[in-house]
């Protein structure tokens, strides 16, 4: 972390414009890790009343590889509130805008993942901890088995979650660059709602209206969170054409 990221609590451990007016989900209950995510919707039919184009493949069934996951973040010694906590709040941003980011549910253990080892990199500095992540990621023994390229889209998606965006290497195609990216700038989002690392933000609702997205958050107060929910959201305002406007629950 720089000084540029403002206060912030340390770890424990050293494309197309979606309909107007589209109600999203709120308070959508995600599945801990390691438990089948069941609840995750089908695809939503395009805009064009099509059923969505797939011009990406989906990654595999990635939920056997969550153990180990768990094993690499308990290894660099993560701090395993903030991180279950931002892991839940982008699966709910995940789960409520389908009609967004058009991805299908295989993708959401990938996003789980990511959100679960964003922070490790803090075992070797906290000054630039997120490229300090991609590389555990990328090296850590642990995770050998985690079947590739997905195992270097899990390391850039969890080095995005700050900073000026990594782009994904050129082999990986536009597509899947695309969804990579897509995941990151949720990952963002999630990650802002718990900038303290103290677990008490909630979703209360995520709404696309008048060419923005409404985020509703409760349990936080949103006034010293401001500065760091405009950075945090604006690469997802950039890669979707969609402003975010965070408010407090009435």
């Amino acid at each position: 972390m720089s000084r540029q990221d403002g206060p912030r609590r340390r770890p424990a451990a050293p494309g197309r414009r979606p309909p107007e007016d589209h109600a999203a989900l709120g308070r959508t209950k995600t599945s801990p890790p390691g438990r089948p995510a069941s609840h995750l919707p089908a695809l939503v039919p395009a805009p064009d009343g099509g059923t969505r184009a797939r011009d990406v493949a989906a990654p595999p069934d990635l939920r056997p590889f969550t153990p180990a996951v768990l094993a690499v973040a308990d290894k660099y010694g993560y701090d395993a509130e903030h991180a279950r906590q931002v892991s839940d709040l982008a699966l709910q941003v995940f789960l409520a805008l389908p009609q967004v980011h058009r991805l299908g549910p295989d993708w959401a253990p990938l996003l789980e993942h990511a959100a679960l080892l964003h922070d490790i990199g803090y075992f070797i500095r906290a000054e630039g901890h997120h490229r300090h992540s991609r590389y555990l990621i990328r090296h850590d023994a642990l995770l050998m088995a985690y079947p590739q390229p997905w195992r270097d889209a899990l390391a850039l998606i969890a080095r995005n979650h700050r900073k000026r965006p990594r782009p994904a290497p050129r082999s990986w195609g536009s597509a899947r660059a695309r969804a990579v990216l897509a995941l990151a700038t949720l990952l963002r989002i999630a990650d802002g709602c718990d900038y303290g690392h103290d677990g008490a933000a909630r979703l209360s609702g995520l709404r696309i209206r008048r060419g923005g997205l409404d985020v509703v958050v409760s349990g936080v107060h949103l006034a010293p969170l401001a500065p760091v929910l405009r950075r945090k959201s604006r690469l997802f305002a950039k890669t979707f054409a969609l402003p975010v406007r965070f408010r407090s629950e009435a």
